[in-house]
């Protein structure tokens, strides 16, 4: 089983995957995450401060348990330049959760880069679907119905 998610910060998301993935005995999560302050005037102002939003000294996923780091792997970048490089790696994803850069134009592309790689029932979930349209335009031009799990987080399959 192959998890991809953008977006990592602390981690949280990203310990309770790697958990179900432990607790299944298979799979592998594979995250993109802005480098903390590495970048710093190569990224966009909207990029800086979610990079800056991580404690001093420390880095993205750092509350991921040792435990379950067997199973991750952590792409440093934006998911401009990440994702279609992973993805081409994969081949096929069986889950996307987007949670990085929350503007239209990032969560749409998101959204239509990885619809292709995942695998049939496969599962896109998004955090912050309430920033923008982003998500309810994307189920509506792949002809599926958004579930909205939370007023902030959706799902959708494939």
């Amino acid at each position: 089983m192959n998890v991809v998610e953008t977006g990592v910060s602390r981690g949280v998301s990203s310990s309770y995957i790697l958990q179900a993935l432990e607790d299944n005995g298979k799979g592998e999560l594979h995250s993109i995450d802005l480098p903390k302050l590495s970048e710093k005037g190569q990224l966009k102002p909207e990029e800086e401060q979610i990079a800056d939003s991580l404690p001093e000294k420390r880095e993205s996923g750092w509350i991921i348990p040792q435990e379950l780091r067997k199973r991750w792997h952590l792409v440093l970048g934006r998911s401009s330049d990440k994702l279609v490089p992973l993805l081409r790696k994969l081949g096929q994803v069986d889950v996307f959760l987007h949670d990085s850069l929350h503007t239209y134009d990032n969560m749409l592309w998101e959204y239509k880069t990885v619809w292709p790689f995942l695998r049939k029932g496969g599962v896109l979930l998004s955090h912050d679907v309430s920033e923008n349209n982003a998500f309810p335009d994307f189920c509506g031009s792949v002809g599926r119905r958004c579930v909205y799990i939370t007023a902030n987080f959706g799902a959708v399959r494939k």
